[in-house]
């Protein structure tokens, strides 16, 4: 093999340097995304896929320093580029049946942290090698430019580049390509990147090695001698670039075919992504389901008839009699995480009274899906942005707020902390009532339940908590107002929307006081992230529990059977 005329230009190696450095940290941020429907987007999560992108990056530095020492150019590294450009086009498309098999795997064989163990082995699978080759980029060109007699300044332009890259990388997945062209596209979009350059200088190499046979040929045709003694020319590496690319296109091909919830989509009508999360709409004869999760949950779904869900958020109407709307004539509600809109509309719907509602969410393609799928009414005033930031600007005050913000698998810190209901408390007015639904329901003495409750207590001296009978969280009723439940009860007897009257009853009957035990989450030392992951372990836990007897009782081949129905 002839040497690559491409070695010898630095704008060529400083390209390669740059687009490296932009693919690295593309592919963490869209590895986060890939993940997030799946195991959510929490601290932890994140956690993981730094680690395993440092340990793969610090592999990638140690083997590129090998590699440069033992082959004078780089034409190596750039056909291992390839196969890790290959490999990242790939990773939407693959990564989906991965990530379903690998929890499937450790939801039998683990009793907690079935989200941790799967990101982990997801990412070592998933992110750890094509990155490796990645790190391997910068250690490789330094050697060889030093091997050039390069000054400080070309090593100190690979370093600054590589840097800049990853700075680019970073923002052009969350501004750019996820809201625009979705996870899967990104992927695509860095992995190409990486094939490009790599394709580039290989076939500068081919055609440049085909041109100097011919003329070394013509040159010395009367010495066979010369000519059987030169470089002999390699097919393999050249089909081993055509079987990479040809993954490349692939990848990108199947992964726009490729659905998320890929085992169970017949019902999915809507799947798109947004700045903030992955997207799902599903949709049967009686009822629309939204969904920012695959795996664990629902976030909201609103019956068609507009009847009550039998969810939380019919319980939650209490709220507003405890609140005292019977006698109120401009009866206001702030709805901090307005998700698509169903506890508004529900309010709107049953409680026979005038009320103004305001609705604040951060995403608003999630106002825009409200609109579409759930019927959420004209008159709500609805403002996209985040709800303690609403409130941070905001001065009105409220006859209830509903915060509305958490899911069973995520938690917003900066809306679970005594300063954040401090500032609830403010904006209430002074019989106001707060309303909150956690979906992480448990019993457990390290429970975010607990801890949430407790922190309530800093800002309210009533605090009360009801169980929603269909497990899909407790409410969590807060007013300095002492007759908040005599107002309940007063409205009960003037119900005549028997549905709400009866959900409200079991409010009244079935309420616990909460009794503080002095546990207080505050923005500068809060453990929101550790207790959440623990009342997942305990939600998961009681999901698989039915699956994994059968597991017990019949083995795998039962297990699949029944799964199989």
């Amino acid at each position: 093999m002839y040497e690559n005329p491409l070695m010898k230009r630095k704008i060529f190696l400083f390209v390669t340097e740059f687009l490296c450095g932009i693919a690295l940290m593309g592919v963490e941020t869209a590895a986060n995304r890939l993940l997030a429907p799946y195991f959510s987007s929490s601290q932890v999560v994140w956690t993981i896929i730094i680690g395993a992108i440092l340990i793969a990056m610090s592999i990638g530095n140690y083997l590129g320093g090998r590699l440069a020492d033992k082959y004078k150019d780089v034409t190596l590294l750039y056909t291992l580029m390839l196969a890790a450009g290959a490999y990242i086009c790939l990773i939407p498309f693959v990564g989906r049946y991965v990530i379903a098999g690998v929890t499937a795997i450790f939801a039998l064989i683990v009793n907690s942290g079935l989200i941790i163990w799967s990101t982990i082995i997801v990412c070592l699978i998933l992110f750890v090698p094509p990155l490796v080759i990645l790190g391997m980029v910068t250690p490789s060109l330094i050697k060889y430019t030093m091997g050039q007699k390069a000054s400080g300044k070309i090593v100190g332009t690979l370093e600054a580049l590589n840097t800049i890259g990853s700075i680019i990388g970073t923002f052009i997945p969350i501004f750019i390509t996820i809201p625009t062209m979705g996870t899967s596209y990104t992927f695509a979009l860095f992995g190409g990147l990486i094939c490009l350059i790599s394709i580039i200088f290989i076939l500068t190499g081919f055609i440049n090695d085909r041109r100097m046979r011919k003329q070394e040929a013509l040159a010395n045709s009367e010495n066979q001698e010369n000519i059987e003694n030169k470089p002999k020319f390699s097919v393999k590496k050249y089909v081993l670039s055509l079987i990479a690319t040809t993954a490349a296109i692939g990848g990108i091909v199947l992964s726009s075919f490729s659905r998320f919830v890929f085992w169970d989509d017949k019902q999915v009508i809507y799947e798109d992504e947004s700045i903030y999360n992955y997207l799902q709409v599903k949709e049967d004869s009686n009822a629309y389901y939204f969904s920012t999760n695959v795996l664990f949950t629902v976030q909201s779904m609103i019956k068609k008839d507009l009847s009550l869900t039998g969810m939380y958020y019919d319980y939650c109407l209490s709220a507003a009699y405890m609140a005292d709307i019977e006698n109120k004539t401009d009866f206001s509600v702030l709805v901090l995480g307005n998700g698509t809109g169903t506890y508004a509309t529900l309010l709107k719907t049953h409680v026979p009274y005038q009320t103004n509602i305001t609705g604040v969410e951060i995403d608003q393609r999630i106002i825009d899906l409200s609109y579409e799928y759930f019927m959420m009414p004209d008159d709500i005033d609805i403002y996209c942005d985040d709800g303690r930031n609403y409130l941070n600007l905001n001065k009105d005050k409220y006859d209830l707020i509903m915060v509305d913000a958490y899911s069973s698998i995520s938690t917003p810190f900066a809306m679970s902390t005594v300063e954040f209901f401090g500032s609830v408390r403010d904006h209430l007015k002074d019989d106001g009532v707060m309303v909150m639904n956690i979906n992480m329901y448990d019993t457990q003495a390290y429970s975010l339940d607990l801890a949430l409750c407790d922190t309530v207590c800093s800002a309210f001296s009533n605090v009360l908590t009801y169980q929603v009978p269909t497990g899909s969280g407790d409410e969590v009723f807060a007013s300095n107002n002492p007759e908040m439940l005599s107002r309940l009860e007063q409205g009960i007897a003037n119900c005549e929307n028997m549905p709400l009257k009866a959900a409200m009853l079991m409010v009244l009957e079935n309420h616990k006081v909460h009794v503080d035990t002095g546990i207080r989450l505050l923005d500068d030392n809060s453990d929101v992230e550790l207790r959440s992951m623990n009342s997942i372990d305990g939600i998961i836990e009681e999901e698989l529990e039915f699956y994994r007897r059968i597991y017990r009782e019949r083995g795998l081949k039962g297990l699949i059977e029944y799964l199989l129905g």
